[in-house]
Parts: C-alpha cells; sequence; structure tokens
C-alpha cells in the first residue's frame, strides 16, 4: 500500500511519517523530493517548468516506477511525506498504481496559516523562506482537493496523528 500524506510546506508531513514507521506497522519512507530534486538538477534549465515538482510531467513517471518496483519487493506500508499543491497532481500518482494493482491512500494534514508558519519557524527556516510564501498558496488549492481523507492536525501531537493515520488504514 502506498499512503501518500500531503499538507503545506512545514505542516509536519515527515514527522507524522517518522511517527508512524516508528511506532509500526512495518513502513518505509519512499522520499518523491529526493526524486524531484534528482530530476531538477540533473536537467538543463529550459527543460525544467518551474519551482513544483508538479510542474514536471516525468517527475510524477519516476515516482510511479520507482513506487511500482519497491511496492513488488516490499511487504510493508510506503509512506510518501510530500506536499502536493495542485488539485490534479494526485491521480497522477494514483491511477497508473492502482492500475498495477497498488492500493493508494490520500491523506491532507489540515492546518491554518499561524501553525504552519509556527513549525517553518520552529525548524529553522525564516519567516520569508520558500515554504512560509507559499503557505496561503497551499492552504487555498488544498482546500479543492476532492477524495481525499482529511486530518485536523491543528494543536495535534505527532501521536494523536499517526493513531488517527492508522485509524483510517485499519492498522
Amino acid at each position: 500500500m502506498v499512503v501518500w500524506i500531503n499538507g503545506p510546506y512545514g505542516v509536519g508531513k515527515s514527522t507524522l511519517v517518522e511517527q508512524l514507521v516508528r511506532d509500526g506497522p512495518k513502513g518505509f519512507v519512499f522520499d518523491a523530493e529526493a526524486v524531484g530534486n534528482a530530476a531538477r538538477d540533473t536537467l538543463p534549465k529550459e527543460m525544467y517548468n518551474g519551482a513544483l515538482f508538479e510542474c514536471y510531467t516525468r517527475w510524477f513517471e519516476m515516482c510511479v516506477v520507482l513506487l511500482q518496483d519497491i511496492s513488488a519487493h516490499y511487504d510493508g506500508i510506503l509512506y510518501v511525506p510530500m506536499t502536493l499543491a495542485l488539485p490534479d497532481s494526485f491521480e497522477k500518482f494514483a491511477r497508473p498504481l492502482r492500475e498495477s494493482g497498488i492500493p493508494v491512500k490520500h491523506i491532507l494534514l489540515e492546518s491554518n496559516h499561524a501553525t504552519v508558519l509556527e513549525r517553518i519557524l520552529e525548524r529553522g527556516e525564516k519567516a520569508d523562506c520558500w515554504c512560509a510564501q507559499h503557505i496561503d498558496f497551499c492552504l487555498e488549492q488544498q482546500g479543492k482537493f476532492e477524495n481525499v481523507i482529511r486530518i485536523p492536525s491543528v494543536g495535534e501531537p505527532v501521536t494523536a496523528l499517526a493513531e488517527a493515520v492508522r485509524k483510517v488504514l485499519g492498522v
């Protein structure tokens, strides 16, 4: 199973996934951002069209191929803590994964501007960093998402969020 953990940049997706993997059941963290960074860093600038990995079609394809390969050889849950800001992006991953027989869940950590900014600052970034500048864009776009499991994260400790995810997944 692939579980995509979504939410604004800085909401705590990676922290949540680390907790899920630590507590079990067996899980692996797939770093879609590393795949995007590899693509961006190895392309001529003219070929990379934007700061969002979602603007580069091959990123979706590379992640899907890797997730399919890992799923074929790994018997745990694959967690993907990655912000998707564009409402149609998730299906670009989910459709080919489902077509190859891999169950996929999309979980969105809902938050607000103040909470996300506080978390960004707590991890040592500046108030004018790229993530902070895009909080409202993410919140607005993610409000339009359909067919997503929404989990409120404001004021919730990571242990409670992990329990909510496990409950949704039935594990």
